[in-house]
């Protein structure tokens, strides 16, 4: 890779979290396109939408796992108050980066702030369609496709895929941004060694 693009990267000083991050990313691209093609009663086929179905399941499954590692590590590293400094209506890094927004300026990610906000919604956000879809897994298991609380907890578990999605894709164009103008930077104020 561009030694350029991967200085560019996020989390360039945290490498376990920039891989954990990847990781993620990747994760949940493939949980969103092929969740198209899956189906509750294809668990029991031996078929292509069965193995998709099984494909979705297991990774959803990992991404419980990877979503509380990676809670766990931001929280452990950085606090509480940094990524959800609004929960005790702390908010002033809001504020202060939204003066900078004004001013057409990009604010640099730190407590309380935008990023930070951001990044503590997708991780509860991923945390929670997981979540509800490894429920309706286990409820769909033991109780059957004919019970009513895995079909409402499924329901959910679409519905609370629409802000997944929706973080997914702004975060995905906000990080690609932050590459860019990073990279532009870099190049108009070269490093001379």
């Amino acid at each position: 890779m561009n030694e350029q693009l991967r200085d560019a990267l996020p989390h360039k000083d945290t490498p376990f979290l920039r891989v954990l991050h990847i990781i993620v990313a990747v994760l949940v691209l493939l949980q969103i396109i092929n969740s198209n093609l899956t189906e509750s009663e294809a668990l029991s086929d031996y078929s292509l939408t069965g193995f998709v179905t099984w494909f979705h399941v297991i990774s959803g499954l990992a991404l419980i796992v990877l979503g509380v590692v990676m809670l766990g590590w931001m929280l452990k590293n950085r606090g509480f108050r940094y990524y959800f400094a609004w929960l005790v209506l702390d908010f002033r890094g809001i504020i202060e980066d939204l003066k900078m927004l004004f001013s057409f300026r990009l604010p640099e990610a730190h407590a309380g702030g935008i990023a930070a906000l951001i990044q503590g919604l997708g991780v509860l956000s991923l945390l929670g369609v997981a979540v509800c879809g490894g429920t309706w897994f286990a409820l769909e298991t033991i109780y059957g496709p004919s019970s009513a609380l895995a079909e409402s907890t499924l329901h959910l578990h679409k519905f609370l895929t629409v802000f997944i999605e929706t973080y997914f894709w702004a975060h995905g164009a906000m990080g690609l941004l932050h590459i860019f103008l990073t990279i532009r930077s870099q190049r108009k104020s070269p490093v001379i060694e």
